[in-house]
């Protein structure tokens, strides 16, 4: 959405619920299009306890997997840094739709997730910075 020029793109995530109203309500003050991504956890699709949700979409945050952040007119701007990032498996394996994954095969698999979610927070802290 960004290599579109939209004025205002956002990514949020209802676990911080602050941060998710002030991107809402700042979308609703720019003139022109704009885009928020906001993540929703699925009980039903990624199989977890109906009362996890919001859990689920805060562990998603602090895994770095779903980065709170936005770009306004181009500048990219991180809202949120884990205090101490949590591994992805701790996300995924809260979910039934990757309990394949937990089998000694695929430690590799989940190794690789975790260097692409690593490699992907750099990229956007790059991006933050300049």
């Amino acid at each position: 959405m960004v290599a579109h020029r939209i004025p205002y793109v956002a990514q949020a995530s209802p676990s911080h619920w602050n941060d998710l109203v002030r991107k809402t309500e700042k979308a609703f003050s720019i003139k022109g299009p704009k885009f928020m991504n906001a993540i929703m956890p699925c009980t039903l699709g990624w199989v977890f306890p109906p009362d996890q949700g919001i859990e689920i979409a805060k562990l998603a945050v602090e895994t770095c997997f779903w980065p709170l952040y936005e770009v306004e007119d181009g500048k990219y701007k991180l809202n949120y840094t884990p205090k101490e990032r949590k591994p992805i498996d701790e996300w995924m394996f809260q979910q039934e739709r990757f309990r394949h994954l937990k089998r000694p095969e695929h430690q590799a698999l989940i190794a690789q997730i975790q260097q692409d979610i690593d490699a992907r927070w750099d990229h956007l802290n790059k991006k933050c910075s300049l």
